[in-house]
């Protein structure tokens, strides 16, 4: 989950990133992908929750990145 605090200075963003594995080793761009951004961290850590719990069987996770909105 996200860990980094805010910094005052910027807007900031939630991004839900989803990693597969193992890792393409021939296109290994294609195995990590941003798949949704949240303006707020609860409603990002609440999807990741459940895009693990509906992709349990899958061999990839999803975790929340916390990034700064630059106009």
């Amino acid at each position: 989950m996200a860990t980094d605090a805010p910094n005052s200075k910027y807007i900031h963003l939630y991004a839900i990133v989803r990693v597969d594995s193992p890792v393409n080793e021939d296109y290994p761009r294609n195995s990590i992908a941003v798949v949704k951004i949240f303006s707020s961290r609860k409603s990002a850590e609440q999807e990741v929750s459940r895009l693990n719990k509906v992709n349990d069987d899958k061999q990839c996770r999803y975790e929340v990145y916390i990034s700064r909105f630059i106009e």
